[in-house]
């Protein structure tokens, strides 16, 4: 999903700024300069900061979502465990962890998603525009 948004960012860049604008982006901004030697100096470290946002927002999602995935499922396997500890009263309360850990984990899954879309939103939202 980052991949695919990653993809609809470089794409409507692309299309609203044109090629020139979406590469004049990522090497003129955001250190600017009247004079063209002076342009030409600052292109290198101009790049590599853009380079550096632009790649953040793929990685900020998928982190994100790899994240709160991970951890989710890996306190359902911890209290699974406690499951299968033998202790009768462990047991007992695993059940209990197991219902409350799934009705917070749906919380917590819907939270995601919605702030996934926001920033979805707004990374597209600054593709789109014209000026940086």
């Amino acid at each position: 999903m980052a991949l695919s948004v990653f993809a609809l960012i470089i794409f409507y860049s692309i299309k609203v700024k044109g090629i020139g604008g979406f590469i004049g982006e990522l090497t003129l901004h955001p250190f600017g300069s009247k004079n063209v030697l002076v342009q030409a100096l600052l292109i290198p470290v101009n790049f590599l900061l853009e380079f550096v946002t632009l790649i953040a927002k793929p990685v900020s999602l998928a982190l994100r979502l790899f994240g709160n995935m991970y951890a989710g499922e890996l306190v359902f396997i911890l209290i699974a465990v406690m499951f299968g500890s033998g202790l009768l009263w462990l047991s007992g309360l695993g059940v209990v962890l197991q219902w409350a850990w799934a009705v917070f984990h749906i919380l917590i899954i819907t939270l995601q998603a919605f702030i996934f879309m926001m920033l979805t939103i707004v990374y597209l939202s600054m593709a789109h525009e014209d000026n940086h």
